[in-house]
């Protein structure tokens, strides 16, 4: 699966929410092959903070495209490209990325610069559980739930229904230190133009009460890592 396809499956649901990026129906054609890759990227360059973190860990790890594969998982799944990172990187990445008419004021991206903890990296669940939204489109404050459909999650698949499939799901709770919970099993929505295929016993990723993507070993580790690591730092700054 190239780069730009792991890019359009991440942004499809919060595009169609309104989320993220300009609402089209561009992704999915893209995604069911209708569009190419060259005509895809200018839409993906669009969703300013996605783009924004496949820009800064490629320019880290010296790739020269944001939208080379390993890059793209680095962000929405986590692999060793976020490993080089420190949190003063993110701090200044937020001041100077961030900061600019339509995201954040200098003074609300400097005030949330300096909450970053140590310990962070680039990685989705950074996004969503430290930083929160730049557009003012989501407000996770307070609102474990939401934060928890936001970040990438993944579970067993336990039973299909159609349209539906029911996972075994870790969901995260807690309000000023959140943490796994116990395993409890979800259902989620699976589009089969997207997911062709799923069987009882495939680990997939979630995002937004959707199936993205199936996993393998190494996803679903780095996962649970790089999503670890950022619920450490948060809970150690608190």
């Amino acid at each position: 699966m190239s780069g730009p396809k792991i890019a359009a499956l991440y942004g499809l649901i919060p595009n169609k929410l309104g989320f993220c990026g300009p609402k089209q129906e561009l992704l999915k054609k893209f995604l069911v092959g209708k569009l190419s890759i060259p005509e895809i990227i200018p839409t993906l360059e669009k969703f300013e903070a996605a783009y924004a973190y496949y820009q800064l860990i490629a320019k880290k790890n010296k790739i020269s495209s944001p939208f080379n594969k390993k890059v793209v998982e680095a962000y929405w799944l986590g692999n060793d490209l976020l490993d080089k990172f420190t949190a003063n990187d993110l701090r200044r990445f937020v001041e100077e990325r961030f900061c600019r008419p339509g995201l954040l004021s200098k003074s609300e991206a400097k005030k949330r610069a300096q909450l970053i903890p140590e310990g962070v990296k680039p990685h989705h669940s950074f996004h969503v559980l430290v930083l929160g939204s730049i557009t003012g489109s989501v407000d996770f404050t307070g609102n474990t739930k939401l934060k928890d459909i936001c970040r990438i999650g993944w579970g067993k698949v336990k039973r299909i229904i159609k349209n539906k499939i029911v996972i075994s799901y870790v969901p995260l709770a807690g309000k000023k230190n959140i943490s796994f919970a116990p395993p409890t099993n979800k259902t989620i929505n699976w589009n089969k133009e997207i997911l062709p295929s799923i069987d009882i016993g495939d680990w997939v990723s979630v995002h937004w009460n959707h199936a993205i993507q199936k996993l393998n070993e190494e996803n679903i580790i780095n996962l649970f890592k790089y999503t670890q690591d950022t619920l450490n730092a948060l809970n150690a700054k608190e």
